[in-house]
């Protein structure tokens, strides 16, 4: 059964509709977030494993992340988190549509989808750079009207530029709306994400890893918080931005529709 809606809803709509595709997502997407956070892992472990300084030193772990190994690890976080955040995109996309895509067909795709999500990513990172330096309502501005734009690579099969400014235009007009949506969102994720890491924090050293070594617990802890996390929340805001995504196209369709239909009464 579709969880798509079929008109547009009210921010308490948009929410529910979030949830909905959470619930429905999260028993068949973890794996691709497992993935996506082991790949987030990578420049971490580097830093712990990969070299013999000690990460703990403040110079040796500057000359550490100096090394090529270093950088390869965080060029494979990004292919990586890229792949399966376009993955975990499409099979929550056809889950709501109540489309038939398997989890081989959504890393296929996604794959496929990388070079342009980094593309796409890179100029989404420069404008909001250039807002936050020009002022910082600028920068929040363009974060949220722009946030779209993964959505219309994947789902429309658009370019970077004509997604960045696709998702402009679906924003523009409900940025007050998709800000309060966003907001609710936001907090939801930093309670779950607090929790996570109170919880782990407390059992970490009393079940023993890091050997008392704090520098270690620190790094144990940031992992497997990471991870979880991931895990967890990866499919709340991919279901947040699908939702808003269905939202939006759907009054702007019905905008665009009421000004053709106006136009043709005053021919």
């Amino acid at each position: 059964m579709a969880i798509q809606p079929t008109q547009p809803q009210t921010i308490g709509g948009v929410l529910d509709t979030t949830f909905q595709l959470y619930k429905g997502s999260i028993g068949k997407v973890w794996i691709l977030c497992l993935l996506g956070a082991i790949g987030g892992t990578l420049p971490s472990l580097y830093m712990v494993f990969g070299g013999s300084a000690n990460p703990a030193d403040p110079l040796a772990a500057l000359g550490m992340m100096s090394k090529p190994g270093y950088w390869l690890a965080n060029l494979a976080t990004i292919i990586l988190s890229l792949w399966s955040m376009g993955a975990v995109y499409l099979k929550v996309h056809a889950i709501g549509t109540d489309t038939d895509m398997g989890l081989g067909e959504a890393l296929t795709t996604g794959l496929r989808k990388v070079p342009l999500l980094f593309v796409t990513g890179v100029l989404f990172g420069i404008a909001l750079a250039v807002g936050l330096v020009l002022l910082v309502i600028p920068g929040l501005i363009l974060m949220v009207s722009l946030m779209l734009c993964f959505n219309l690579v994947l789902f429309e099969d658009k370019g970077p530029i004509a997604a960045l400014t696709g998702s402009h235009n679906l924003v523009w007009g409900n940025w007050w709306r998709t800000t309060a949506v966003l907001t609710v969102g936001l907090i939801i994720v930093m309670v779950i994400y607090v929790a996570v890491g109170v919880v782990l924090g407390v059992a970490i050293p009393l079940i023993g890893l890091g050997a008392g070594d704090p520098l270690m617990v620190g790094l144990i802890s940031g992992v497997i918080i990471g991870v979880l996390a991931s895990v967890v929340l990866t499919p709340f805001y991919v279901s947040m931005g699908i939702a808003l995504y269905w939202d939006l196209k759907m009054r702007k369709e019905g905008g665009d529709l009421a000004a053709r239909v106006g136009s043709l009464g005053t021919a």
